[in-house]
């Protein structure tokens, strides 16, 4: 199989300069000492290679000709010397058409990558115009029984979507989307039985549901989620759960059994947002605050929780939001007891109530062994957070996880917040000695020596 059945081109021959001399053989007998390596390793080293690159070692010798069509991984990427999408989309056709994975033998197909960028390309208009082709590539890569598969799309005008069809694999794994978007009927892994790992990133999900009951481990970065509505994520087997600054309203959990660790960061992008919502523990909920409006909509979310029920079985959590995003404080009011939670990490939403939500969350964690609290720079941020109705019955004191070893609070600087805290952890029966501060403002370091009530308290501090 020559290269030029393949990529339909012949492969350019490097052209070296003039004046540069030709270099001596790797020995004096000029053997191919690569050739002689194990089948394996070749395999190994061709899946590392671009497609096109691992194509063109054919005509190295014989023994190459056919090594490529039996590498465990297919590498699409860095894409150039195609003068047009159709010579692109015969090339990696026939890529994936002559892979040995689907002959019956001992060939596997352990990962596929689709990874493109328009820097590279010296045609334009390959998408939306080539999404067939694209979408021809990852049904084909799935029935050449793909077991990890990554699409990842970079530096193109509009947006491709998965067609509007179940993904059917017994054999994926791993799936990762970059700039991809998805929808109800991609989202729905019930024709995936073995699939284990999902990674999205800078993709809209137009969905209202994900669900899987094999998934194990979720990441989702940068995400458009819908603006009305909520996507309900159903994966009663999920090990580990990450979602970085989504876009769009936050989604509703189902129960998580398995759930182990969790890590949610809401920034401004969120739309479940209330720049009035000082005095209130929850949203306003007037229909003329559009961040307020929906979150009442469906019925089925308005009087329970939407994300801290999911979570209660969970063994380390980091939970972060700016001041106005409401969606974990509107959640304290079902706050479930989080039986096996050891690790917590809270940001500023935390200091609601005059420090009333902090307390809450330390209550229903019995067993907690660390906790680390990230404090806003910002007074102003502060003053929003802190003014919030009460939420529990002052009359109840607060004790603190027996099991408690270490608290870490980081701040910009020492100020009135970090002694309200400190005056909080020692009523809770916190010792000094477990509490450590971590300034990050490295002038407003005094040597952390404080005066609560009567006691004189050195605290370990990291300026």
């Amino acid at each position: 199989m020559d290269a030029r059945d393949v990529l339909g081109v012949t492969p350019p021959s490097p052209k070296r300069p003039r004046n540069e001399e030709t270099p001596p053989p790797a020995d004096s007998n000029g053997a191919d000492h690569l050739s002689d390596l194990p089948e394996g390793v070749l395999h190994h080293l061709l899946s590392l290679l671009p497609a096109h690159e691992a194509v063109r070692t054919c005509v190295l010798a014989r023994r190459w000709r056919h090594l490529w069509m039996s590498a465990p991984g297919l590498v699409v990427t860095e894409i150039n010397g195609f003068r047009s999408a159709e010579k692109l989309d015969r090339f990696v056709t026939r890529l994936l058409l002559l892979h040995r994975s689907g002959d019956g033998g001992d060939a596997r197909l352990e990962s596929c990558e689709f990874s493109l960028c328009g820097f590279y390309f010296d045609f334009d208009g390959f998408l939306p115009a080539s999404a067939p082709h694209l979408t021809r590539w990852i049904l084909t890569a799935l029935q050449r029984q793909v077991k990890a598969l990554r699409v990842s799309l970079g530096d193109f005008e509009g947006h491709f979507e998965l067609p509007h069809q179940p993904l059917s694999s017994h054999n994926l794994t791993t799936l990762d989307l970059g700039n991809v978007d998805t929808n109800d009927s991609v989202l729905d892994f019930s024709g995936c039985p073995a699939l284990l790992n999902l990674k999205m990133s800078f993709g809209h999900v137009n969905a209202h549901r994900i669900s899987s009951q094999s998934l194990k481990h979720l990441s989702m970065s940068y995400c458009g989620f819908y603006a009305e509505e909520r996507t309900r994520i159903s994966l009663p087997s999920l090990v580990s759960l990450e979602l970085i600054d989504p876009m769009g309203r936050a989604p509703l959990l189902e129960s998580m059994p398995a759930l182990q660790t969790a890590t949610f960061i809401f920034d401004c992008y969120c739309t479940d947002i209330c720049s009035d919502r000082i005095g209130r523990f929850d949203a306003c909920g007037k229909s003329m605050c559009e961040g307020c409006y929906y979150n009442y909509q469906p019925v089925d979310d308005h009087n329970d929780s939407l994300l801290l029920k999911g979570l209660s079985e969970a063994t380390q959590l980091n939970l972060e939001a700016v001041p106005d995003v409401y969606v974990f404080m509107r959640d304290l009011k079902w706050c479930p007891i989080f039986s096996k939670l050891k690790t917590l990490v809270l940001g500023e939403w935390c200091l609601a109530a005059d420090l009333d939500a902090l307390i809450l969350f330390l209550r229903h964690s019995p067993f907690l062994e660390k906790l680390t609290l990230h404090l806003p720079p910002l007074e102003e941020a502060r003053k929003k957070s802190m003014k919030a109705e009460k939420i529990y019955n002052p009359l109840e004191q607060l004790v603190a996880s027996s099991l408690l070893q270490m608290v870490t609070i980081k701040c910009q600087e020492v100020d009135g917040m970090v002694l309200r805290l400190l005056k909080m952890l020692k009523a809770s029966s916190v010792t000094f000695d477990k509490i450590i501060i971590q300034c990050l403002n490295r002038h407003s370091c005094y040597g952390c020596k404080f005066t609560i009530g009567n006691d004189h308290a050195s605290i370990s501090a990291v300026c």
